[in-house]
């Protein structure tokens, strides 16, 4: 999943930082006046890009895992309780995430400084908190690589839950948040900040 949430990152940073550095996007926004329709549209195109890859990417490894799995006579169907749910959301941390890196790169206008960006927000912000305090469960339980982990978790019998462990609903708020906020932040700041 690492590798699949840097990719995303950095798509979604060349989406928009290629057309920035290469100075296209005056031509752009001079074909396109509507600097939030531009923004818009190149949000959604990216986020159907790497749903598409993201279903790719879950469903094969569901698969494959699966087949090997089955050769021990442990594999589980997608009909199993919680499959489904464990496949949808590694589909869906690929548009979100490239939506994240969308967001930072309209915001840094920098490739490098923008991936940079995405793994401290992505994989440092998480480890810089807990969940054993409320206060620090809630921030941990904002971000995306938790929200995944926790709807990755089909069975709890033998998991250790923290104090203040997350819960199913809120880690898809998680998703949608981060999803609409870097949205929100690519057309607040691209609509007023100079080309």
């Amino acid at each position: 999943m690492d590798l699949l949430m840097l990719l995303a990152v950095g798509v979604g940073a060349a989406v928009v930082v290629a057309e920035c550095s290469s100075g296209m996007i005056r031509t752009t926004f001079s074909a396109v006046p509507d600097r939030r329709a531009v923004l818009l549209a190149k949000a959604g195109v990216l986020a159907t890009a790497m749903l598409g890859l993201g279903t790719v990417a879950a469903g094969v490894s569901f698969w494959a895992a699966q087949a090997l799995l089955d050769r021990r006579h442990a594999g589980v169907s997608i009909t199993e309780p919680g499959a489904l749910r464990v496949v949808a959301a590694a589909a869906l941390l690929a548009p979100v995430c490239a939506l994240v890196g969308f967001g930072l790169g309209v915001l840094i206008r920098h490739a490098a400084a923008t991936v940079v960006a995405g793994v401290l927000v992505l994989f440092l912000l998480p480890a810089s908190f807990n969940e054993n305090h409320a206060w620090s469960a809630a921030i941990v339980h904002a971000l995306p690589l938790t929200a995944w982990r926790r709807l990755s978790w089909v069975d709890l019998t033998n998991v250790l839950l923290p104090p203040h462990p997350a819960t199913v609903a809120g880690s898809w708020l998680a998703y949608a948040g981060w999803a609409v906020g870097s949205v929100l932040l690519a057309v607040t700041v691209g609509r007023r900040r100079d080309v």
